[in-house]
């Protein structure tokens, strides 16, 4: 029997994106794993689903090694049913608020410019939970405007120990990001100004994410180690954390990096 929850999601789906015309346009795999290599930091897979026929039209093999589950198993049904009973419950109300976002308070040709980003927790094959940045962006558009399929990214933070929370996130790197944030009255829509990083402070961001140490850093971007730590601090201050794997939880969840 499918979750009540589930059949809520699908709905959500079905009425506020409903596809009348579809373009059925065809999606090269080569590209679009070029392009989710550039949404994750860390272990990740994507997916391709596709909204007019409601199913999965391709899987990375990566999932295996992050959930135990072989590409083939993992369609629409088995994601909704390995994730937290919790989360699921908070699923459907969190897909109305994007497709509100998605088709009300951005223009169609805003659209394949937004990435809709939101923790998660699915259940790997051997009972655990993984915690999962979800990040989804519009790849196919219909002739009738709304989302044919979209490039579905999950990356595994797990390790990071971020802590769990329902914001939702619309980033882009060409027009104004927001997000909902979850209030005791509801979700409320709000622009993204909270760090303030400067271009430098951003590309430092990255090659922290990425591994890279002072040293890295300073032979990378032609300045001294001297200041790439004074960058370092201002960054930790500006994001009140303390040291690096804090930093790239922050900036994850932020949809910095």
């Amino acid at each position: 029997m499918i979750n009540k929850n589930a059949l809520k999601v699908t709905r959500v789906w079905e009425t506020g994106n409903k596809i009348l015309l579809p373009s059925n346009k065809k999606v090269f795999i080569e590209l679009i794993e070029q392009i989710a290599s550039l949404f994750s930091v860390g272990s990740f897979y994507y997916y391709i689903i596709n909204f007019h026929e409601l199913k999965m039209d391709y899987v990375f093999e990566s999932i295996s090694d992050i959930l135990g589950i072989p590409p083939e198993s993992f369609t629409i049904n088995k994601l909704l049913e390995i994730m937290h009973p919790e989360d699921l419950a908070r699923m459907p109300e969190k897909e109305a608020f994007a497709t509100s976002f998605l088709f009300g308070d951005i223009t169609k040709e805003q659209l394949p410019d937004y990435k809709v980003v939101y923790l998660m927790r699915l259940k790997h094959t051997n009972g655990s939970y993984k915690t999962i940045l979800h990040q989804a962006q519009s790849i196919v558009t219909s002739k009738d405007g709304k989302i044919e399929k979209v490039l579905g990214v999950h990356t595994d933070v797990t390790y990071l120990n971020m802590p769990f929370d329902n914001k939702i996130a619309f980033i882009s790197h060409k027009y104004p990001s927001f997000y909902y944030r979850d209030t005791k009255k509801g979700y409320k829509l709000i622009e993204k100004d909270r760090f303030n990083f400067s271009k430098r402070e951003l590309e430092i961001i990255d090659l922290l994410a990425k591994g890279n140490k002072a040293k890295d850093i300073s032979e990378l971007l032609c300045i001294s180690p001297l200041t790439v730590n004074t960058h370092k601090r201002n960054i930790f201050r500006k994001a009140d954390c303390k040291n690096t794997s804090e930093l790239i939880a922050i900036c994850l969840r932020e949809g910095l990096i």
